[in-house]
């Protein structure tokens, strides 16, 4: 698993689609952290998207801004500023790399990329995690989509990952090392759709200095990914309906049709069928995009997945979380999906000390998950008992970090032998009752060297 993470940075959302990326390097934590649009703080506050843990960086001390137009870096009025080349900066615009002096001593990189030529994302973005019936169903889907041409519509609730979903699609296919470009339909301005989406001409409309290619363009020979294709103006759809039948745009402007080789990938919350009923969406684009129709399964229609999902997250963020944990995240319904799950596992890493850490409690998190079921950190006797007896003496003898490692290793044995022999030494039952997947609790016991069919032999 790489350790860096691409993700929508907060507060800003870039309008024009781009495979560029900002990836900045320095000792907070995460390192390296990329972003594809928006805004990245950095700073000692534990919200920032960069966290610098120095007394002389300020608690949000820069941003940097990512725009369809450039990538600039703003220093927020800190006490002790932000430096380049010597010199303290209020703005700065990166072109294509800066090293910045926050404070007195924390340096930071600032490096402007683009993967236009490349399908590579980092695997936490791209892989399809879960073994689950619908997953695998899911999958074969993919399997047989992907090696097509075929315009694909992909449907699911809100945070399913219908965009995962849509650059394995990409990875899968013979486009895989051209451009993958994402359109967000619900983040562009009605004005500015076609523009973004087809291109223009200089001087086609006030503030046109110069052309653009537009989303179509800039994915030629690759995939363009439609998000949100529910959120299209009706007036624009004529426009798209010719591009999917006819692959050629024209830009704002222009008076010339220009080819384009896309293979076109769109995604709804919605059903379409019914926007098309209430007159806002069009019966000929929809059967022209649902070509292809892939559903992604909600996080409780494949609610196995949980514990999976769970470790795969933590461990993108270098922590772990124990079996209690795991049962108390499988236990919940997950309305917001796999990215609410994804969230919750981050603000648990979070307040266990980040990477590194081993997540024991969902004490403390925020109260969207104070109906999940209480969670113990561990048996008290078990953890009692060890700091009393000489397993207490060299626990004191470790750094902080390893010894809450050498406990959290002491009470998941404790829990498993005794979950074991609460469930009648029954491998399902006892799966059952943690909530964690029975595949992955069959190697928490192998991990610990916990014999099951010797336990079974001296049961009473």
């Amino acid at each position: 698993m790489s350790d860096d993470h691409t993700k929508t940075a907060p507060a800003l959302r870039a309008r024009a689609p781009s495979t560029r990326y900002i990836e900045v390097i320095s000792p907070g934590r995460p390192s390296p952290f990329r972003a594809r649009e928006g805004v990245v703080r950095m700073g000692r506050d534990p919200g920032n998207e960069v966290v610098i843990e120095d007394p002389f960086v300020s608690r949000v001390h820069v941003e940097v801004r990512i725009f369809p137009h450039g990538v600039e870096v703003v220093d927020l009025d800190t006490k002790n500023g932000t430096h380049y080349q010597g010199a303290r900066i209020r703005e700065l615009a990166v072109k294509e790399e800066v090293t910045l002096t926050l404070g007195k001593q924390v340096t930071v990189r600032v490096r402007v990329g683009d993967d236009g030529a490349s399908s590579r994302t980092v695997r936490d973005e791209a892989e399809l995690v879960g073994a689950s019936a619908p997953m695998q169903r899911l999958r074969g889907a993919l399997a047989k989509l992907a090696p097509s041409a075929l315009t694909v519509l992909i449907e699911g609730e809100t945070g399913t990952g219908k965009e995962v979903v849509a650059r394995s699609l990409h990875t899968l296919s013979g486009r895989a090392h051209k451009p993958f470009v994402v359109f967000d339909c619900a983040a562009v301005s009605p004005t500015l759709i076609a523009s973004e989406l087809f291109g223009h001409v200089r001087g086609a409309y006030t503030g046109a200095v110069g052309a653009s290619d537009g989303a179509f363009r800039a994915a030629h020979g690759g995939t363009l990914f439609l998000d949100e294709i529910g959120e299209l103006p009706l007036e624009l759809q004529p426009a798209l309906l010719r591009a999917l039948e006819a692959r050629q745009v024209k830009p704002v402007g222009g008076d010339q049709y220009v080819k384009v080789d896309v293979r076109v990938v769109a995604a709804t919350n919605r059903t379409l069928e019914d926007e098309v009923e209430a007159g806002r969406f069009r019966k000929d684009l929809l059967f022209r995009l649902a070509v292809g129709r892939v559903k992604v399964p909600s996080l409780r229609a494949r609610a196995d997945d949980v514990p999976v999902l769970a470790s795969h997250f933590a461990a993108s963020f270098g922590a772990a979380l124990a079996p209690p944990v795991l049962a108390a995240l499988a236990a919940r319904p997950w309305p917001g999906n796999v990215r609410e799950l994804r969230n919750a596992v981050e603000r648990a890493v979070m307040l266990a000390g980040g990477s590194g850490s081993v997540v024991t409690s969902l004490d403390d998190m925020d109260d969207d998950l104070d109906d999940a079921p209480a969670v113990a950190v561990a048996p008290a006797e078990a953890l009692h008992g060890a700091m009393r007896s000489g397993e207490g003496l060299r626990l004191l003898e470790m750094s902080f970090q390893d010894a809450k490692q050498a406990a959290v290793e002491t009470f998941e044995r404790e829990y498993l032998v005794r979950l074991f022999e609460a469930s009648g030494y029954n491998l399902s039952e006892a799966g059952r009752r943690s909530g964690v997947d029975r595949r992955y609790l069959r190697e928490l016991f192998k991990k610990h060297d916990i014999d099951l069919a010797a336990m079974r032999a001296k049961k009473p």
